[in-house]
């Protein structure tokens, strides 16, 4: 009896010991993830994407862009039965559906959901910060997704980016940066600043509205389903108060 306790002992001397030694290296990789991080020493906040859900002018000058530009690798196979999105061209029969061979082995995604996915402000911002990387396949990269597999596409509407050399020259006291805080324009594509800022916000507009198709009709009857349960509260408190003269009267009786 007392060699197995004995034998108890020394068990779980071992298995404390393996996971003080499993929590220190726990604790070593999450120092170094933390430093990686960190190393720029800044925090990329996301810009506020200038668009208008209801703007449906907006939303069809982005499908055209999409499908004239960004169609030529993503698809939007959730939106293909839509009335807006076939009258600018973009159809299940013209999107790269059975494309197999993609630049570097990277098959770009459908962007159908996206910005329910991301977010308006992330893709408004991924749009803006790409920059010159010699050192990447594509001689492209982001500022949002680093490494990605995204050629510069946009580089002939925006022009060239580069980093800049001292980030933390424009940080707020948080360290907080927007992306054109990070980059300089070297070379003007062939849309102004402002120009490209209009077209990627209807681009962003029109990838909210391929996410949420009837998000305005909805909203529209939502405003009317509210008005019809705030006339139906007052008739049926009315209807209570009715019922409550008849009770009282007896009650009284």
């Amino acid at each position: 009896m007392q060699q197995r306790n004995k034998a108890k002992d020394v068990g779980f001397e071992r298995s404390r010991m393996m996971r003080f030694l499993l929590a220190i290296v726990l604790i070593i990789f999450s120092v170094q993830i933390w430093a990686d991080e960190g190393q720029a020493g800044y925090e990329l906040v996301l810009s506020k994407a200038p668009i208008n859900r209801l703007d449906m002018e907006s939303i069809k000058r982005g499908a055209k862009f999409f499908a004239t530009t960004c169609m030529s690798c993503h698809t939007l196979v959730y939106l293909r039965y839509n009335k807006l999105a076939q009258e600018a061209g973009i159809t299940y029969d013209k999107m790269p559906i059975n494309v197999t061979t993609w630049p570097n082995g990277i098959k770009p995604p459908d962007l159908s959901l996206e910005a329910s996915i991301r977010g308006v402000d992330w893709i408004y911002t991924y749009l803006h910060s790409f920059y010159q990387d010699s050192s990447r396949p594509t001689g492209m990269n982001n500022l949002l997704v680093h490494n990605t597999g995204m050629s510069g596409i946009l580089a002939a509407y925006q022009g060239d980016q580069a980093l800049v050399k001292d980030p933390m020259a424009n940080a707020d006291f948080r360290g907080q940066v927007e992306w054109y805080d990070l980059v300089q324009l070297t070379r003007q594509g062939t849309m102004t600043p402002e120009q490209f800022d209009t077209t990627t916000a209807d681009v962003v507009n029109f990838l909210s509205y391929a996410a949420e198709p009837y998000r305005a009709e909805q909203e529209h009857l939502g405003w009317w389903v509210i008005g019809f349960l705030v006339v139906l509260f007052f008739m049926m408190y009315a209807l209570k108060r009715e019922y409550w003269k008849d009770v009282k009267k007896r009650k009284a009786e």
